[in-house]
């Protein structure tokens, strides 16, 4: 047993009960053009200004995608099963909406979309998985080779071998791999496992990321940052039976466990990045909770509640293991 450590189809033309229950969507967002909200090369200090314009900008995206995360969980946690129903049809319409309109496949402008768009690909692709079951052909055929176009730009991006390959190569693995389950995509998969191979290489002996204490004031915060797409992409792994927490001698939990007792003493970090940490680093989004439901043994149960989700993982993620789970 190991140490436990501490921690601190469209919606206008549906009737009855669907139309009752669901707004219409919003209109697609295909072209992107946000700023950068950070004020410094290292990317450890946000330009306030320019913070309120990017979410200012993101506002409609991420407004579709809580929408369609928390219809994507009610399908699996609403008590009667015509409720389930109901809310896993009002996210498959959503979401069938804006690949009608080719959502996230026009003119990207600058790094910062780029990197907004392979996000937002794994929130809708991990929804997506949740509720795929309820699908007919038609949603099928109009949702999954929406997913492969989207996958692959965002993909192309990272074509240019100048692109750094830190937290977002591995968010990049992460809504790879969701594209792959979600359409069946063998090609996805092998894109999505050769880059987890990539981030258990790029985790040192001591569990840090290098790329990632470069963030200087945020290093803490980007190595939860990284740790988040990684423990959940190790968790879609799992759904097909194959455990990449093992890849380069246990790399995966490395990481998870001095990130985890960086969060519970932030010194830690100040001295391996050499500045104090902001303090507004948080625990993260529902990856330490996977984490901690795999591997109950590896990390302590602490009093403070831990965040179950975030709309880049299309949702709560205890739904989404029960829907993996339903899918072996």
């Amino acid at each position: 047993m190991a140490a436990a450590l501490p921690l601190i189809c469209v919606i206008a033309a549906a009737e009855g009960p669907l139309a009752a229950a669901c707004p219409p969507p919003p209109p697609p967002v295909r072209d992107l053009a946000l700023p950068r909200f950070y004020a410094d090369d290292a990317g450890s200090v946000v330009d306030p200004a320019a913070d309120a314009a990017h979410k200012a900008a993101v506002r409609p995206l991420a407004e579709f995608l809580r929408r369609v995360a928390a219809d994507a969980d009610r399908a699996w946690r609403e008590p009667k099963p015509e409720a389930r129903e109901t809310a896993g049809r009002c996210a498959l319409a959503w979401i069938g909406a804006w690949a009608a309109g080719g959502a996230w496949l026009g003119r990207m402008t600058t790094r910062q979309a780029e990197y907004q768009r392979k996000w937002d690909l794994a929130g809708v692709a991990l929804a997506y998985l949740k509720v795929r079951h309820l699908a007919g052909a038609a949603e099928r055929t109009r949702i999954d080779p929406w997913l492969t176009r989207f996958a692959d730009a965002a993909l192309a991006f990272f074509d240019d071998p100048a692109r750094k390959r830190n937290n977002h190569w591995y968010w990049l693995g992460l809504a790879t791999a969701a594209v792959a389950l979600a359409t069946d995509s063998d090609r996805h998969w092998q894109t999505a496992r050769a880059i987890m191979q990539d981030a258990a290489r790029d985790i040192a002996a001591d569990g840090t990321l290098a790329e990632e204490l470069r963030r200087k004031a945020r290093a803490l915060h980007y190595h939860a940052f990284a740790a988040m797409p990684l423990v959940v992409l190790a968790e879609l792994a799992q759904s097909r039976g194959e455990d990449w927490y093992a890849l380069n001698d246990g790399a995966l939990h490395r990481l998870v466990a001095v990130t985890a007792s960086g969060l519970a003493e932030p010194a830690q970090f100040a001295e391996r990045a050499g500045v104090k940490q902001d303090q507004r680093t948080s625990p993260g989004a529902g990856w330490l909770t996977l984490y901690r439901a795999r591997f109950p043994d590896r990390l302590s149960v602490i009093a403070t509640r831990l965040p179950d989700g975030h709309r880049w993982l299309g949702g709560n993620v205890m739904v989404l293991k029960e829907a993996l789970a339903g899918r072996r």
